[in-house]
């Protein structure tokens, strides 16, 4: 099979829908590869028909990917299905266990079973202290210290493709080239999600990365600002709430100045991805209702727009914990440039 640039099939499958939808297909087709998951899984044996739902919605709580129902050993039981293709974006909090308390409501009894389909799990992400650990690993965790261990899986993508592979003789050719478009986009967008979740650990400071520019942000431009130590690194904190006008335009100042700085590979073009850039939305509309907050809402919004028109800055984050700002340094890498919480406060690593 021709051989695909992953992250330039990223039109097909950024959407959670589509990768959902793709399997729901094959399932709602092929019931017989539907029933082999589930055994493959948890050993459950199904009586004869299976009924597979896609978006099964519960009032006021969501909707699950994917619904199957059916009888194993002549009692009525349900299978629930997660898909997830952003594991640092899209995961919230407390999602597995809303469906699965919902499904249970439902079904009146606890015959639930959970699959949560993500980029990584246990298998495929090591914990290791320079990668953020994704939000589908602490939510499963969570979870499962909630719903029996026989109730619930985390399988990443890669094991999924390795469960399919044998059933593709069986699928049409049209099923068997979307799985692998899927699984060759997955592998790529997974290993820019590991990059940019990178932390760099070393003995670096600020002049390491900007080193043609002269200037002293902790002591001169941003003095205002309190310098701590936290995750071996020395981090400048500005309580964003506390600034006036001139020291907010000074922090907007500083991070335009880094952005120019010569050091900054500009041919590397990032793209903010839909759901940072609702979040971010979704962040000033909160600033907009309160007058108390313009002025901050005049530095968030001048900031957003000018890395949103910046090709070669990305806004990243699912607004949950708040946003950074990355970009590519020649020969180093990509790095953060600042972070924004959500509690709005704002830090820039002045060491790391």
């Amino acid at each position: 099979m021709e051989k695909y640039n992953g992250l330039k099939l990223r039109p097909l499958f950024y959407s959670e829908i589509s990768s959902s939808f793709m399997i729901y297909e094959i399932f709602h087709s092929h019931k017989k590869i539907a029933k082999e998951f589930l055994k493959n899984l948890f050993g459950l044996t199904i009586d004869n028909d299976i009924t597979i739902i896609r978006e099964k919605n519960y009032p006021r709580k969501g909707g699950i990917d994917i619904f199957l129902i059916f009888n194993s050993n002549g009692i009525k039981t349900v299978t629930l299905i997660e898909v997830k293709v952003h594991d640092y974006l899209s995961v919230k909090p407390g999602q597995i266990i809303t469906y699965y308390e919902a499904a249970k409501e439902e079904l009146g009894s606890d015959n639930v079973y959970f699959i949560f389909l993500t980029q990584f799990n246990k298998n495929n992400f090591s914990s290791k202290s320079e990668v953020i650990e994704p939000n589908s690993i602490r939510e499963f965790e969570e979870s499962k210290k909630k719903i029996p261990d026989k109730k619930i899986k985390h399988i990443n993508w890669e094991e999924f493709h390795r469960f399919i592979d044998p059933y593709k003789d069986s699928l049409p050719r049209e099923y068997v080239h979307i799985l692998e478009l899927q699984k060759t986009w997955m592998i790529a967008k997974s290993r820019e999600d590991i990059e940019l979740n990178t932390i760099d650990v070393g003995e670096r400071d600020l002049s390491d990365y900007f080193s043609d520019i002269d200037i002293d942000i902790e002591k001169e431009l941003l003095s205002f600002g309190d310098t701590q130590f936290k995750d071996k690194k020395e981090i400048l904190t500005i309580d964003l709430i506390q600034c006036n006008k001139d020291q907010l335009d000074k922090i907007l100042n500083v991070i335009k100045m880094f952005a120019v700085s010569n050091n900054v590979d500009i041919n590397i073009k990032q793209v903010t991805r839909d759901e940072t850039l609702l979040a971010a939305k979704d962040f000033l509309k909160s600033l907009s209702e309160n007058e108390d907050s313009w002025d901050l809402l005049s530095f968030y919004s001048s900031l957003f727009n000018f890395v949103n028109n910046t090709d070669y800055l990305l806004l990243y984050g699912s607004g949950t914990r708040g946003f950074s700002i990355k970009v590519n340094i020649m020969k180093k890498g990509t790095i953060s440039m600042c972070t924004l919480w959500t509690n709005k406060k704002i830090d820039f690593s002045i060491k790391r």
